[in-house]
Order: C-alpha cells, then structure tokens, then sequence
C-alpha cells in the first residue's frame, strides 16, 4: 500500500505531501496503522528513564510537530513519539520551499525553521489523543523573534503549560534552521537553563538536551560530562547536519548517519559508567545493522524519521522480525538481556541480517 501511495506523494511538493499524509493519518488512524501494526510483545521492552518503551524505535521530533498523530503510532505499536519542536508563540517558519527529497541518497533537506500553532494549541491536540502505553516525549524550543538572552524564559513556558503531558522532555538548541540557536549549546547558558528547569520540575520529569552533529569531539565531550554533573537525564544524539554544498538547512537521512553515529559513539563514551543517563539514538538510522551498532557501543533506544518516508511505516516491521530472529538465533526470550550481552560481549550481527 505505501508503494502506491509514495508513487503519488512523491510527485507533490514534499511539505504539500507530508501535510495531506499527516492529514488523512490524524483522520483515520485505526484503518492506516492496521497493515503496519507490530505486535506489543513484553518480551521486546526497553527501560529508560521517561518509562518503559515497549519497542526499542520511536519517532524522532520534526514528523509530528503538532501532536496530531499521537493515535496513530500509538496502534502502529512504536516505542515512543517525540512531537514538536513547539515554541511558546505560534510561528510560521522560514519561507517555502523549505523541505527538499533526495531519493537517490534517501535523505531530506529542511529548513523549516520551528513552523508550528505554539504551545496551547499542541497542549490542547495532546488531549485529544489515546496514547496507549506508548511513551510521549515533546521537543521544546524558543520563538525565532526571541533573542537568546531571553530564550529561557520561552523554554521555561513550553515546559510548564506541557509538563504534565509528556512522560519525557527534550532541549533543543542544536537545530540549523534558528538563527543563533547552537550558540545555546554553550555551557553557561545550558547550566543555567537546566537550573531553571528543575526548580518547576516538580513532577522530576526525564529532560533531555539534544545536541549537534556538527560538533567537534572536544565539544562532544565538554558536554557530556556537563550533562552528567547536571540535572540533564539523557542526551539525544542527533540533530540534523549542515552540508554547505547543499544550501541552507539540516540534512537527515543516510547522509546524516556517519556524522551522527561519531557524536552518539563519543556520547556513550563518555557516560557510559552511569547507567541511568539516557542516550537516544536519532540520525539516518534505517537498517537493522545501525540498531546493533548503537547497542554494541552501549545504547538502547533509537529514533527514526526520514527512513520512515523513504520506507514507509512498515519499517517498523522489518526491525521487528529482525529483532526476534536475532534474539531466536543467539537463544534469548528478553530484549534487555540481548542488548546488555551485545555491549559487554560485543556481539557481531550473523550474517543475512
């Protein structure tokens, strides 16, 4: 079915076909999960600190930005839904065109610029959905009118209006597409910002920092020891890259995945004596082997978004039956436990997987 239907959408403008997808998906969310859905199985589980994701893939921030879909991946069976980024205000984001495929490359060019209703519109979107057991995590960011001496009162108001609908928060300062927004990557202004964040926190809620691929390894690890003197609970590795040759924007995709799997290698390095910090994986993240390298370098979880236009919601599918084959062969009943032996064995994928 997604063949047919990628035949058509991919001959529409790409931000003109992710509007009527997102469209007919918020309308009808039982009929088009039903021939994707994957099974809720116990046994595939993964813990973090936001919960118990019952699949080890969920759904990267930028798919979902007004929480419209929350019904849909919910039966789809996935891990977890990010929605967002969501800024206080209402904003319309960059001028269009925006958002450009690269089929041959399967990978995508934004630069929407955090288009989106703002924060009570996603609050009151977020109510209207059964989000099952799936875990929900929101992406926050700051208004692009907002200069960043003041940006932390704009992530202070998203959080307070949704802290009580999400299991899991996220800091995004690393997007291209917000003039001067990675200069908020900077330590002094981070430190300050999770202080802050934590005063009204008063339900501890998992809030994560999501970082860029485009920092060097001594920036990489600057903050990440940063984050785990700190009250940050995870780290989302990554955001999207700028490729210059390519214009203004982020890149995500397989062009992304190299620069991404460098910083969440360095990330995993760094924290990996506390196993309660979080690492997310995110980042041209489209085939199995990619899932078993995150967990041979010390992850769990992992996000996908481009792989999902390119390869349509089935994915979700193959990952699965990958997963049950693999844990067949190596003759495990228990996810968790398969992926602690990947790490401490370092385990090699059998071949034909």
């Amino acid at each position: 079915m997604y063949s047919l239907a990628k035949k058509i959408l991919f001959k529409l403008e790409p931000e003109l076909a992710h509007d009527i997808t997102l469209g007919l998906l918020n309308t009808s969310p039982r009929f088009f999960s039903l021939p994707y859905q994957i099974e809720n199985k116990k046994s595939l589980s993964v813990s973090t600190r936001a919960g118990q994701w019952s699949f080890p893939l969920g759904i990267a921030a930028g798919l979902d930005k007004q929480a419209r879909l929350i019904t849909f991946f919910s039966r789809l069976g996935v891990g977890a839904l990010e929605v967002g980024t969501v800024t206080p205000l209402p904003q319309m984001g960059n001028p269009k065109p925006r958002l450009f495929r690269y089929p041959a490359d399967e990978s995508i060019l934004n630069r929407m610029g955090f288009n989106g209703p703002g924060v009570d519109v996603v609050q009151s979107n977020i109510s209207k959905h059964d989000k099952k057991s799936m875990i929900l995590g929101i992406n926050i960011g700051k208004n692009k009118i907002t200069p960043n001496d003041k940006a932390i009162e704009d992530y202070l108001v998203s959080f307070e209006k949704l802290k009580h609908a999400g299991e899991y928060f996220v800091v995004n300062v690393s997007s291209p597409n917000t003039p001067g927004l990675r200069e908020l990557q900077k330590l002094d202004f981070l430190n300050e910002l999770f202080d802050e964040l934590t005063k009204v926190n008063s339900k501890n809620k998992p809030i994560y920092l999501k970082i860029a691929p485009d920092l060097n390894d001594n920036q990489v690890k600057e903050i990440s020891e940063f984050a785990l003197s700190s009250s940050i609970s995870g780290m989302i590795c990554t955001n999207t890259t700028v490729m210059e040759n390519m214009g203004k924007g982020g890149v995500s995709g397989e062009l992304l995945y190299d620069r991404a799997k460098r910083i969440r290698r360095k990330v995993l390095e760094v924290t990996r004596n506390d196993a309660t910090f979080d690492v997310i994986g995110v980042g041209g993240v489209s085939e199995f082997s990619h899932l078993w390298d995150f967990w041979q370098d010390g992850g769990k979880v992992m996000q996908l978004y481009s792989s999902i236009i390119f390869k349509g919601p089935g994915i979700f599918k193959s990952f699965q039956d990958q997963i049950l084959s693999v844990m067949s062969y190596f003759g495990f009943t228990n996810l968790e436990e398969l992926i602690r032996v990947v790490y401490e064995e370092k385990l090699n994928l059998p071949k034909n997987y």
